[in-house]
């Protein structure tokens, strides 16, 4: 198991597409912490969802929202990079040499958790940097969110590596782990109107849709953090994680490699 782990870290290591993200994620954060250091004022629209941006605090919040940029380049790293042993047909090396599908799976899991929680901290080591406040920016708040932020990234990331082990295509794991991100809050939109049937309904689905990495993002963004909303942020992204990682695990060991 250890040089399941070993080859896949060294793989990663060597990825263009890796560094080429991590350029990508620092330009971005550099240059819109430049523009609001000037008293330049932007918005952003993603799916006429429009977002501005009207300090260096805006910035900071917009990472913990995975669906509006940091969370794209994920899904395609983690897509890219697990869709690649498909396309190379390298499945049966691994098997024959470890006989452990367990170990396949928990390696690229935890690769793919690290990486997610890696590009939002990323970004937000940059905007911090680079925001000419440093040390009004470290609070206990910013901590708090930075933790519930790791988690939440975390859990996309576990999410969108059961999407890609269970993907046999390169191009079609890239497409759905992208619709996973990019149409979350159209998801939860459908969720609530279905729910609006009745107050019982609604309840439930306004419950699911809390529950969802998608919820959890949004009330990070639009609230200020209290015990109870990390602790439970917290939990809810571990079970995520948990979940996705069990049933993705299992349905893998059900493969034909």
């Amino acid at each position: 198991m250890t040089n399941i782990w070993k080859s896949d870290l060294y793989r990663f290591g060597k990825s263009k597409l890796f560094y080429g993200i991590v350029a990508v994620t620092s330009i971005i954060a550099l240059s819109l912490m430049s523009m609001i250091r000037q008293d330049i004022r932007l918005g952003i629209s993603v799916f006429g969802d429009l977002t501005a941006f009207k300090s260096a605090d805006d910035i900071i919040r917009i990472g913990v929202q995975y669906h509006k940029g940091l969370g794209i380049f994920a899904s395609i790293l983690i897509a890219v990079f697990i869709g690649q042993e498909y396309s190379w047909k390298t499945w049966q090396n691994k098997w024959i040499t470890n006989k452990s599908r367990v170990g396949i799976y928990l390696s690229k899991a935890v690769l793919s958790a690290a990486a997610s929680v890696v590009i939002f901290l990323l970004f937000q080591t940059v905007a911090v940097l680079c925001s000419g406040n440093i040390q009004g920016m470290l609070t206990g708040g910013y901590a708090l969110m930075i933790l519930c932020g790791s988690f939440i990234y975390a859990a996309l990331g576990a999410v969108l590596c059961m999407l890609s082990m269970l993907i046999r295509s390169n191009i079609a794991s890239v497409i759905v782990c992208l619709g996973y991100v990019m149409l979350g809050e159209t998801l939860a939109s459908v969720i609530r109107n279905i729910g609006s049937l009745s107050d019982s309904t609604a309840k439930l689905s306004e419950w699911v849709v809390s529950h969802t990495i998608y919820g959890m993002s949004s009330a990070l963004f639009a609230s200020s953090i209290s015990a109870t909303n990390v602790l439970s942020i917290l939990i809810n992204s571990a079970a995520i994680a948990f979940l996705s990682t069990a049933v993705g695990m299992f349905l893998f060991r059900k493969y034909e490699l």
